[in-house]
């Protein structure tokens, strides 16, 4: 039997996560049946003070809960969930946002994607919002959302890190997230390793889970904050901090881009706008 470690990594979003876990789980006893694979959860708690790990605990104490002290963020805290699960050597990881509810079959799709692909790809899970609009997954060269086929795996350049699945022969290539982002570009920076590594990433067929998006404008270019709250915002984990702008761009696109964008993303700083009425 094959072992699949799902990581998650929360914090403060209680109910979400509960309702993420239950959705999760049934989805792991709805393929029971078939015997192939047996899957555990590990999830970093990063510093809730909602009581998040104790409904957790008391919910589904088949969890591997690990705490965090709140200043992982979703990088470190999936790096932290991924560096725990690889002790015990699983067969596969799959990456899963609590915010993140798979549709019925999602599992199922991505593991038999990825046995169609030799078990040496990363197979990438579409999520659309309650209306139909794709929000997160794979994307393509020019960062663009990409529409899966209905029917076959198709190739993707990028992905967002809400729903993906990473077999063990990827990770012994290219290893854990960088530690070197807080929040964001973790995900994306694994397939800019992925391809420099000839490692093949693929759009699973379909929509497979449900998630609205959960960034408007940026609080660090909305015209409705003072310079000063926007620049601020800027360097936090949550915002654009320059350092990691920096390092993911000059590793996807080389220095001339990594100079000329983060001159951009100061530029919109100093010169934001100002949200849509619409």
């Amino acid at each position: 039997m094959l072992r699949v470690a799902i990581l998650l990594t929360v914090h403060n979003r209680r109910e979400t996560t509960l309702r993420c876990l239950e959705n999760c789980w049934h989805q792991i006893d709805a393929g029971k049946n078939e015997g192939k694979y047996d899957y555990t959860v590990y999830l970093v708690d990063d510093g809730s003070t909602d009581g998040t790990s104790e409904a957790v605990q008391s919910m589904f104490p088949q969890t591997v809960l690990i705490k965090g002290d709140g200043n992982l963020f979703w990088n470190r805290g999936m790096r932290l969930a991924w560096d725990r699960a690889a002790a015990e050597d699983f067969d596969f990881y799959l990456w899963l946002n609590d915010d993140t509810l798979m549709n019925e079959g999602a599992l199922a799709s991505l593991m038999e994607n990825s046995e169609f692909l030799r078990h040496k790809a990363i197979v990438v899970g579409t999520t659309a919002n309650a209306a139909g609009e794709i929000t997160y997954g794979g994307r393509n060269r020019a960062r663009k959302l990409m529409t899966p086929d209905p029917v076959i795996p198709i190739p993707c350049h990028l992905f967002n890190g809400n729903l993906v699945l990473v077999p063990k022969h990827v990770f012994a290539v290219l290893g854990n997230l960088d530690p070197v982002y807080h929040h964001t570009f973790g995900d994306f920076d694994y397939g800019v390793r992925a391809h420099k590594h000839g490692i093949d990433c693929v759009l699973a067929p379909g929509v497979l889970a449900v998630c609205n998006r959960d960034h408007g404008l940026e609080k660090w270019r909305d015209a409705a904050y003072p310079l000063r709250e926007r620049w601020n915002y800027l360097h936090t984990p949550k915002g654009r901090p320059p350092k990691e702008q920096f390092i993911y761009d000059y590793r996807e696109s080389g220095l001339l881009w990594a100079v000329i964008h983060g001159i951009s993303v100061h530029f919109k700083v100093l010169f934001p706008r100002r949200k849509s009425n619409g």
